[in-house]
């Protein structure tokens, strides 16, 4: 006890729920910070000394972009993957052979409506998902972000 009051002895002790309430608060703080804030580092070293002049060479972009579509491409991509699927095409040539008037069982335009139908709803849901993939990637791109030099 004589060494504790000059300073020599063991520092007290710190009771673990304290200490674990801490730790918890720093992690907290830690995921607070990394998602306002996205961490670029340079693969590019500094110009030497020989160099007199430093000659501009273009950065790469680091914009993200996971989008499938753009506004030109949407319903020629769309239609493509669409007819990918082994029952769209079924499902289409059973209701092209009803236009044929020795093979049809039922009005034309009754076969070509669920099929239509089908293709409408998956293309209206691909662009949906399109947009909100649009949407997060302009989120990521304006974050702040933090860039380190060497």
């Amino acid at each position: 006890m004589a060494q504790d009051a000059e300073g020599g002895g063991v520092a007290p002790q710190v009771p673990k729920k304290e200490e674990k309430e801490r730790k918890k608060r720093r992690r907290r703080k830690r995921k607070k910070k990394e998602s306002k804030t996205r961490t670029v580092r340079s693969n590019l070293l500094l110009p030497g000394p020989e160099t007199e002049k430093p000659q501009r060479i273009p950065l790469a972009n680091n914009r993200l972009k996971t989008t499938k579509y753009t506004a030109l491409s949407f319903l020629p991509k769309n239609l493509f993957e669409q007819f990918h699927r082994l029952a769209n095409v079924y499902f289409v040539f059973i209701a092209l052979l009803n236009f044929v008037p020795s093979v049809n069982a039922f009005q034309p335009e009754l076969a070509l409506a669920p099929v239509l139908f089908i293709l409408a709803v998956t293309a209206i849901k691909d662009l949906w998902e399109d947009y909100s993939r649009y949407r997060s990637d302009n989120e990521i791109n304006h974050m702040e972000c933090l860039v380190y030099c060497r």
